[in-house]
């Protein structure tokens, strides 16, 4: 699983580099505050000792005498009082401030005070130098190097601080990243483990942030997608396999008897014109079920084929279809009534595979009904009923009627393939309704077709 090492080790440096951004911040910000304050606490205690001196030399002389030497660090600051030509008029005799042009001209009153970094006998000091007396400027310095040991030791403390913090900064980022990386490592292992198994059937449960439950949660749709599109594709060829072991069962039939009709007509010269007929006759029989056979499988095949051209629906009445198809079987089923009451009724559909599923329906219920029996049709309200008065539909088959090539014990001895049936439900399919099977009240068997009513092109006539 390299994308996901690869993407922890991301977070990993990414929560890492932060923390430690954060806290390198913190501590130069921390580091500045300190050094402010320190040069700050220092040039304030420089500041109010030139204001004391100011304020109290008029009657104490000597005051800008009485200082230390700067070479200490516990002496206090060091004084000394310059004139606007440079002469130092007070000074400890050991230790002389250095004096630029800056000094004279605050001593002559062209310059306001300042602050200056210089150094003595190798030490740094701090100097604020100011105005005394009309014509002279005092200078007052003192040891800097404890702010600079001071701001050395807040330095190591602060890069302490941040070994640490960094230190705990990759124990926590490495926490996050297994965290937050965890469901993506367990998307990529269910991926593995259905492209391994190649079964979509397992999903996946990803606990975390809403858009990893998210993606999870398409992730498993899809899977489902996938699952149900490999489990059509399973079926399909399933079907197929058994439509052609069924249609290869089928087709041996006539064709077998084609085969030994065709051998007798070889030895036409030594047959009666009586047997001539006869095995003519049966030669347009078997020819006409096998030509009935070749079609119903191809009306089925070509449903099946996603590949096929669309059909195309159109607005029709399906009352006036129905009424052409009963003509057809009247003539077809000269022995057999039917009785039919048709609603006109609008639907859209395609009327060549709709012709053919009314025809189906029409002769299975006049295969299936007695001598000068009676078939009911009525179409009313979408729903088109066809009652014949036959033997019925056991019970076992009823689940059944709709499957190709399905014929059930008493049908066995009826002409036909088991198809036009599983051709009704297939056109029932194509136009969204529902094809149902039952036996009826008192004998006899129903079929019904509901076509959908919220059908935009769907109506009744009055």
């Amino acid at each position: 699983m390299r994308l996901p090492g690869s993407l922890r080790a991301r977070v990993t440096v990414f929560c890492v580099a932060a923390i430690a951004l954060a806290l390198a911040g913190m501590a130069v910000a921390a580091y500045a505050v300190v050094a402010h304050e320190l040069n700050d606490s220092l040039d304030l205690g420089l500041r109010r000792e030139a204001t004391r001196i100011s304020r109290t030399i008029s009657t104490d002389a000597d005051v800008a005498t009485a200082s230390g030497s700067c070479r200490y660090l516990t002496a206090p600051s060091c004084v000394q009082v310059v004139a606007s030509d440079g002469q130092i008029e007070s000074a400890q005799d050991e230790q002389q401030l250095p004096v630029d042009a800056g000094t004279r001209a605050v001593a002559a009153g062209a310059r306001p005070a300042y602050f200056s970094d210089v150094t003595l006998d190798g030490y740094p000091l701090r100097m604020y130098t100011a105005p005394l007396r009309s014509g002279t400027a005092v200078q007052i310095a003192q040891r800097a190097d404890p702010v600079d040991t001071s701001l050395r030791r807040v330095a190591y403390a602060l890069l302490a601080a941040a070994a640490i913090g960094t230190a705990l900064a990759i124990a926590v980022g490495v926490a996050v990243a297994r965290r937050v990386v965890a469901p993506v490592t367990t998307l990529t292992a269910a991926a593995e483990r259905v492209a391994g198994t190649r079964d979509p059937r397992q999903h996946i449960s990803v606990t975390g942030p809403d858009e990893l439950r998210s993606l999870a949660t398409s992730f498993n749709i899809m899977l489902d997608e996938l699952d149900q599109a490999l489990t059509a594709e399973r079926n399909s060829r399933a079907a197929q396999h058994r439509l052609i072991a069924d249609a290869s069962h089928e087709l041996r039939t006539p064709l077998t008897a084609l085969r030994t009709n065709i051998d007798l007509l070889r030895r036409a010269s030594r047959l009666t014109p009586d047997q001539l007929d006869d095995t003519a006759a049966g030669l347009r029989t078997q020819s006409e079920e096998l030509s009935g056979l070749v079609t119903d499988l191809i009306d089925l095949a070509r449903a099946d084929d996603p590949a096929a051209a669309p059909e195309v629906f159109e607005d029709l009445r399906l009352d006036l279809l129905i009424a052409d198809r009963l003509r057809a079987a009247e003539r077809h089923w000269p022995a057999v009534t039917f009785d039919a009451e048709l609603t006109p009724t609008t639907i859209t559909g395609v009327p060549v595979r709709l012709a053919r599923a009314v025809t189906n329906l029409l002769d299975n219920a006049a295969k299936f009904s007695p001598p000068h029996g009676v078939v009911r049709v009525e179409l009313y309200d979408n729903v088109l009923t066809v009652r014949d008065h036959g033997p019925g539909i056991p019970a076992d088959d009823l689940p059944h009627v709709f499957d190709r090539f399905y014929r059930s014990a008493t049908a066995r001895a009826k002409p036909g393939h088991g198809l036009g049936l599983a051709i009704v439900e297939q056109v029932a399919e194509l136009h969204g309704a529902t094809a149902t099977a039952a036996s009826a009240d008192g004998g006899g068997a129903v079929f019904r077709l509901d076509f959908p009513q919220d059908n935009p092109r769907s109506s009744t006539t009055e």
